[in-house]
């Protein structure tokens, strides 16, 4: 019997081989270039691999950067505890990414299928190779390892496809936003502009006194950047929030309001932007627009959405980037007529709907894998 680093006991079939991590895996990320989060581009001839959600972070041109390994290869997020199967040429991100390969007689996608259904525990945003490096590989022969890879795989198509149609739908409502409005940035239909200012309230968060315990608790959230990062379109949840007591000495903004990050690590975050869809309260890093009756919410969150140059260029040209609510209310937005805005808040909550289905059926079927890939190492 075995255990895993939840505490967790496995009995592993009596005739597979079992070998601590350090024995069956070699870590060999040293000596690859990586690429900062800052100098992702949108679009060139080699993706970035770093340990987000997604499979590629971004792209560069620099062919210096591509990764020196064995192709097909094993990706994993110390932060994220995220794991990718990689089958083409990459570059490594530059924070956080490990590059894993099979010391013993391992069949990769094997290997990548039992890794990524072990329940590492969490140590927040902290590195967590040391406790992967506590599990223990299980070695079945070589066919048996194919066969298991192969069922696991079909599965995990499943998982894939429906993620894929995810993926499409998010192309599409920039589709749709561009087709009946143009590029936010260029204004190639010569929509009226006007100020931030003149659309919407701004609102700059602060932080309540660290000093005074009596402010926090769990009576209202307290937003941060990394919950305007999220893959949706609205806040995630915040892990912080305040009393009472800190309310009173906060920022509050109802449901319906738009945050954007204005001060973050990389120009490239300033603009991220989501939905309020509950009353928040949020830190000196995020600046609230709430909606006039000029412009509706979903109109404004696309525009920043699809137009987040619009924000950056307001920025200082530091390395981190700094928007200034003085600045961000100078910025300048395409402003349609309201029924225009109001045709298109009507696509936008069917588009919504419809991508709710669609990640509730993504959801049950990585529940089932989970399942699956269970059962398949387990005796």
């Amino acid at each position: 019997m075995n255990k895993n680093v939840s505490g967790k006991a496995r009995r592993f079939p009596s005739h597979w081989r079992v070998l601590p991590f350090s024995d069956a895996v070699r870590d060999s990320s040293r000596g690859n270039p990586k690429i900062k989060a800052g100098d992702y581009k949108e679009f060139g001839c080699v993706p970035i691999v770093d340990q987000g959600q997604k499979i590629f972070g971004g792209f560069t041109d620099d062919m210096e950067a591509i990764c020196n390994c064995e192709l097909p290869t094993i990706i994993f997020g110390d932060h994220t505890r995220a794991f990718k199967f990689i089958e083409q040429p990459f570059a490594l991100g530059a924070d956080g990414t490990k590059v894993l390969e099979p010391i013993e007689e391992l069949d990769k996608k094997f290997l990548y299928h039992y890794l990524n259904q072990l329940k590492l525990k969490s140590a927040g945003y902290s590195r967590h190779f040391k406790f992967l490096k506590e599990t223990l590989i299980p070695i079945p022969p070589l066919q048996e390892q194919k066969r298991i890879a192969t069922i696991l795989d079909k599965a995990d198509a499943l998982r894939r496809k429906r993620q894929q149609a995810i993926d499409l739908a998010d192309q599409f409502l920039r589709s749709v936003f561009l087709e009946m409005f143009g590029d936010p940035v260029s204004n190639p239909k010569g929509w009226e502009k006007k100020c931030i200012s003149e659309v919407a309230n701004v609102i700059t968060g602060n932080t309540p006194p660290r000093s005074e315990i009596d402010n926090y608790g769990q009576h209202l959230e307290w937003i941060k950047s990394d919950n305007i990062n999220g893959p949706g379109h609205f806040l995630t949840p915040a892990k912080e929030g305040l009393s009472n007591i800190g309310i009173r000495k906060a920022r509050v903004v109802e449901s319906g309001a738009v945050l954007v990050t204005c001060i973050a690590g990389s120009p490239d975050s300033i603009g991220k932007a989501a939905i309020a869809d509950r009353d928040v309260s949020f830190n000196q890093q995020i600046n609230a627009l709430v909606p006039s009756d000029s412009v509706k919410t979903e109109y404004l969150y696309s525009t920043i959405l699809f137009g987040k140059k619009l924000i950056q260029n307001a920025s200082t040209n530091s390395m981190k980037g700094m928007v200034s609510k003085g600045k961000l209310e100078k910025v300048l937005l395409p402003i349609p007529p309201l029924r225009v805005q109001e045709k298109y808040s009507e696509l936008f909550r069917r588009f919504l709907l419809s991508s709710e289905k669609m990640e509730k059926s993504r959801d049950q079927i990585i529940t089932l894998n989970r399942a699956l890939s269970s059962e398949a190492f387990t005796n």
